[in-house]
């Protein structure tokens, strides 16, 4: 008897040590989804920052079961953010310092583009951990290598997954949205003419 309550109040332990606490996910999307019309490139170097601080950003949300799930979202974010920028103008760059035009210029970089990344997750189980929800909003602000505002396109990625999809991949709904985010904003950026200008 006192064996069984030993083990019953063994289990109670490791399940509130268990519940609240953040898993990590990442947000890596799948490049190969990330594509544009060739025939709609734009003539342009461009360069994009994101600055170190942003990319040491973890950030923690909502999972399932009172869990919640935790991740990098610029770092995770970058390989993608690249590519899509890359099926649109002919030439990409990562821009160290915002500030030096004069490095900006060397490179013959035309326009700068600052991403940022807001997230939400959320799951309606009370079982698993995985988020069966996620949001990826994404703004990027453009401008020229002297400061002048060109443009800011903002775009919103969903991604959603069920238990039987997840259960092999727990990031699948958080890679969705990113997916989603980045399919968009290749759209939206092919859309703003003032980006031809």
């Amino acid at each position: 008897m006192m064996k069984r309550l030993f083990s019953w109040l063994a289990l109670v332990f490791a399940v509130a040590i268990a519940s609240g606490c953040a898993h990590p996910i990442t947000m890596n999307p799948d490049l190969s989804t990330i594509a544009g019309d060739p025939s709609a490139v734009i003539g342009k170097s461009v360069g994009y920052h994101i600055a170190e601080s942003a990319k040491a950003l973890e950030v923690t949300t909502g999972g399932g079961g009172g869990d919640k799930v935790r991740y990098f979202p610029y770092r995770d974010l970058e390989p993608g953010l690249y590519k899509a920028l890359s099926e649109l103008f002919t030439a990409v760059s990562r821009v160290q310092d915002p500030k030096d035009t004069a490095a900006m210029n060397s490179k013959g970089i035309q326009l700068l583009i600052v991403p940022e990344i807001k997230t939400l997750s959320s799951s309606e189980s009370v079982f698993t951990w995985p988020p069966t929800q996620f949001t990826v909003d994404l703004t990027c602000t453009v401008s020229s290598p002297q400061g002048q505002a060109v443009d800011v396109i903002r775009v919103s990625g969903y991604g959603q997954a069920t238990f039987d999809e997840f259960k092999s991949n727990f990031s699948l709904a958080a890679v969705r949205a990113s997916n989603d985010a980045l399919g968009k904003l290749v759209k939206a950026l092919t859309a703003s003419s003032r980006l031809r200008n």
